[in-house]
């Protein structure tokens, strides 16, 4: 048992497990063994506030839509705290519940996204999108529920700030602690098909975002951005 052990091989498992962790964060947060602190927002509260953009929902429906998606596995999104977020937002009045009765059925409410709603989802997004510190789902799983929030401009600035950061991040896995510990022999060497699998997820986004920011500057799909004079 570890407790049993000397104080040097104590030291030396938990800096192995300390590696191992770092490893399944993937590539985002290379070269920042000592600091791997990452900002967060409300991601329920995106969610609700990106589903109620676009149209007036039950709670129910976004539930429903949540596990659709798969959101509380790829994106630790549970369903109680969809139900918190919009309980929060109703009582901040981001948004607005509405009592309704469809035939014979008990009243449910249906909620209403307003002004500041509209500027809270917009600050949400933008401070993912912008944050360099944001891990890879948390990114994209922002601008999925970007629509109506972004001007192009906008968007096309922060496709190039999370370019910018995968090349610091590509830069600094040549310093990286994990590498160093793979390279020197300190971890299994199932670890290093965990890096490599980091390295091909990191390529892969590399390139779905240059391909979206092809479209982007192609002057794709209009109907995505914020129009000038809504809320913001």
């Amino acid at each position: 048992m570890i407790f049993s052990a000397s104080p040097h091989i104590v030291k030396k498992t938990l800096a192995k497990f300390r590696a191992i962790i770092i490893l399944t964060i993937i590539n985002d947060n290379i070269g920042k063994e000592s600091d791997c602190i990452v900002i967060t927002i409300s991601k329920p509260k995106l969610v609700v506030l990106g589903f109620l953009i676009r149209a007036p929902m039950y709670g129910y429906q976004i539930g429903h839509i949540v596990e659709q998606f798969g959101l509380p596995i790829w994106a630790g999104i549970k369903l109680p705290s969809i139900y918190k977020a919009l309980q929060d937002l109703e009582s901040s009045r981001h948004i607005r519940g509405e009592q309704m009765t469809e035939g014979n059925n008990p009243p449910r409410t249906v909620f209403h996204i307003n002004d500041e709603g509209r500027r809270l989802h917009r600050e949400l997004v933008t401070r993912s999108l912008i944050n360099p510190e944001i891990i890879s789902q948390d990114w994209w799983l922002a601008l999925s529920f970007a629509q109506g929030s972004l001007a192009r401009a906008e968007l096309e600035q922060a496709i190039h700030l999370r370019l910018q950061r995968l090349k610091h991040s590509e830069r600094a896995a040549k310093e990286n602690l994990c590498q160093n510990m793979l390279d020197s022999g300190q971890l299994p060497f199932v670890h290093r098909h965990i890096m490599r699998l980091g390295q091909r997820h990191h390529q892969a986004e590399e390139k779905t975002l240059k391909e979206l920011l092809s479209e982007v500057l192609a002057g794709a799909d209009t109907s995505f951005y914020l129009n000038i004079g809504e809320p913001n």
